[in-house]
């Protein structure tokens, strides 16, 4: 039996034209596949041009979205806009008129997730949101439906192609300003890249995992640390020890809460992340029953999003039951309480006492160092990189603001390093 599905797109930018160009190319090929027929039923955007490229009839378009919900033709409603508003509006009300919903949204799942999932069940409809995270990556399914029967007890991924793209650079000799500038050309980074490279992408995104991923209601934000003050010196001294510097988002699972964060941290040479190169996203899932499993692959780009996009349009089809999504209210745990070991590498004038003052200040903060290197003799400044033992984050974070206010010390940079 052939399931028909009428599709009302609002937002026919480049994921959207994407998300046409596979329904126009590969309609048959779904409809053999799946038995589900996808039409395209209404288009919505700020022009008609869009609809001349597609090479649809014109009678399709509107650039009311009120029209597009209203349309009896129209099942599935979806939504390419992007940002907060009007996405989140039209969202809104797609599910008031008992619309299913698509959406490749992390900021409105970010933020409003749990409203939206109330009000969709409420209404007896479905709200999908695979291409949210983690690009061509099926994440949100794998967590709702192959970890139904178990318990994730931590989530870490690569979730930003662009600052992974960066540091990947950096680890092969470039400095930060020339590998962004790179990313740039390439199309990986945009002219404003403070939301990618600040970290605040890749924090929406362990926000909505570590909600599905511990059935959790988390009330705040995660801690979140960008790129932007790495050097290439820290990917050399990084090297040398056994590691590579990636940003991983980390949502864990404890007794007393959620830990949740999102920063620069070591991974040893040996672990997968390590092998994540450019704009390649990866998630790793551990889990009571299961153990490890570790996903990769391409986390942005028009047809890889668009492909999750039709992806879930034809698991809409396909389903006989409205999704139930509970969650509860649970703690975020005070960054300040996580442990850690570090990596701090310090930019020091080369004179006597120096590294006996360090120690000071770090032994009286209950940090011990497991090991130093010093480079650069006869320089004026000069690097001392410490590795530490395992310490709180409160503690390392007393220790370098202490740290930073001594003279002989010009410059400051600290990793964590990740505990697999």
């Amino acid at each position: 039996m052939v399931v028909e599905l009428g599709i009302g797109l609002v937002g026919a930018g480049n994921i959207g034209s994407g998300v046409v160009e596979i329904i126009l190319k590969n309609a048959a090929l779904i409809e053999k596949r799946t038995g589900v027929r996808l039409i395209l039923a209404r288009v919505c955007d700020k022009n008609s041009l869009c609809v001349e490229k597609f090479g649809v009839s014109k009678s399709i378009f509107t650039s009311d979205y009120k029209e597009l919900i209203a349309d009896k033709k129209v099942n599935v409603v979806v939504e390419l806009i992007g940002g907060y508003e009007p996405a989140h509006t039209v969202i809104v009300d797609a599910l008031n008129a008992k619309k299913h919903v698509v959406t490749a949204n992390k900021a409105v799942i970010a933020k409003f997730g749990y409203e939206l999932f109330e009000l969709a069940q409420n209404k007896g409809v479905n709200i999908l949101f695979e291409a949210a995270v983690g690009g061509c990556i099926p994440i949100i399914r794998t967590i709702e439906e192959s970890y139904s029967s178990d318990k994730i007890k931590c989530v870490r991924g690569i979730l930003n192609g662009t600052t992974n793209f960066i540091l990947t650079k950096m680890s092969a000799g470039m400095e930060y300003a020339d590998a962004l500038k790179k990313a740039q050309e390439l199309g990986f980074a945009e002219a404003d890249p403070s939301f990618d490279v600040e970290g605040k992408d890749a924090a929406q995104k362990a926000t909505i995992l570590a909600s599905l991923a511990f059935d959790a209601k988390i009330e705040g934000g995660p801690f979140v640390c960008g790129i932007t003050s790495l050097k290439k010196a820290d990917m050399d001294f990084a090297s040398e020890i056994g590691f590579v510097i990636k940003l991983l988002a980390v949502a864990k699972k404890r007794a007393e809460g959620v830990e949740l964060r999102v920063h620069p941290v070591m991974v040893p040479k040996s672990h997968p992340f390590a092998n994540v190169s450019n704009e390649i996203n990866a998630v790793a899932l551990s889990s009571e029953n299961t153990g490890d499993i570790f996903l990769s692959g391409r986390g942005a780009g028009k047809l890889p999003t668009a492909t999750v996009v039709v992806t879930d349009l034809i698991e809409m089809g396909s389903r006989v039951r409205v999704a139930q999504r509970y969650f509860e209210k649970i703690k975020l745990i005070d960054f300040g309480e996580s442990e850690f070991k570090y990596y701090l590498r310090l930019g020091v004038l080369d004179k006597p006492g120096v590294l006996a003052a360090i120690g000071k200040v770090l032994g009286d903060n209950g940090v011990s160092i497991n090991s130093c290197i010093q480079k650069g003799a006869g320089m004026e400044v000069v690097p001392i990189v410490i590795v530490t033992h395992l310490a709180k984050e409160k503690q390392m974070s007393k220790a370098l603001i202490e740290l930073k206010k001594l003279s002989v010390v010009k410059e400051a940079e600290l990793i964590r390093i990740e505990e697999f």
